[in-house]
């Protein structure tokens, strides 16, 4: 009896731990932060992204990644690494993601990199 307490002692206790971490990897895909959640999309929606003005991939094998978008004035931003960046117009792609929410496509975004955004999806408007 005595073990089976500890048991279920031990689960209790290890909910919130389970909760929090999954938390924290969905913020990671909410934040767009570099390669989280790239090898889900990379295949059959990333790799077919072309950006407008090289006419060359999107995607760099983890440049791409699922984020939120938001509309401010006349322009929209989106997470990259956590922070909001202004997406360049030509940046927009004309097509919807799979699951009708925003993807990103940027390097990581430290020193020279700030800013640069290669090809952005947003979600469907309502």
């Amino acid at each position: 009896m005595r073990h089976a307490r500890m048991l279920c002692a031990a689960a209790v206790l290890a909910i919130p731990a389970l909760a929090f971490a999954q938390d924290d990897h969905h913020h990671g895909v909410r934040d767009g932060q570099y390669g989280v959640g790239h090898e889900s999309w990379h295949e059959s929606f990333y790799s077919k992204l072309i950006r407008k003005d090289t006419k060359t991939s999107c995607c760099n094998l983890s440049d791409c990644r699922p984020t939120e978008s938001r509309m401010i004035g006349d322009h929209y931003e989106v997470k990259v690494d956590g922070i909001w960046v202004v997406v360049p117009k030509d940046t927009i792609q004309n097509v919807s993601a799979p699951d009708g929410g925003a993807h990103v496509c940027a390097p990581k975004q430290n020193g020279r990199n700030r800013g640069t955004i290669y090809c952005v999806v947003l979600p469907p408007e309502t």
